[in-house]
């Protein structure tokens, strides 16, 4: 009696691994292979990583300094400084230059920056974020609009 049993179990077991093969091997229907490349541009990471950047409380995007507005090295635009790592994944490094609100904490306000970008670089792009650099710039006391095109554009 357990020899039969087993025998039924052995064909219970036969029966639902061939008809889970026989479903995944209908005729006719293959699964469609994307095939290509997507490639995302600095300029397109940067302004994901600006609006990051704006989300923050208190952060103002500042200028990038001498080097930047000399031509030297890469574009940088609106405090934002962009390289992209080819590889598999892509590896994303960023730079940013931020003027801070006076009274606020300046490490948590540079972690919440570095969270902000990254989570917003890897949930819309797929790259990895490598690493994320704050160079705080200076401070400000208010955050009007004529304030904050004196901090980007001196």
């Amino acid at each position: 009696m357990m020899e039969e049993e087993r025998e039924m179990d052995m064909t219970n077991q036969d029966y639902y691994q061939s008809s889970e093969t026989q479903q995944s091997q209908e005729p006719g229907i293959e699964e469609a292979q994307p095939k290509g490349e997507v490639k995302i541009s600095e300029e397109v990471i940067s302004q994901m990583a600006i609006e990051a950047l704006k989300s923050v409380p208190g952060v103002l995007p500042a200028s990038s300094g001498l080097v930047a507005n000399l031509r030297l090295g890469r574009r940088t635009s609106s405090g934002v400084k962009i390289t992209i790592e080819e590889g598999a994944p892509n590896e994303v490094i960023v730079d940013t230059y931020i003027s801070v609100k006076y009274g606020l904490r300046i490490p948590d306000i540079a972690w919440d920056v570095q969270e902000a970008i990254k989570n917003q670089i890897e949930n819309y792009t797929g790259y990895t974020v490598k690493a994320v650099n704050v160079h705080v710039q200076g401070i400000h006391f208010t955050e009007n609009k004529s304030q904050s095109q004196d901090l980007i554009n001196p």
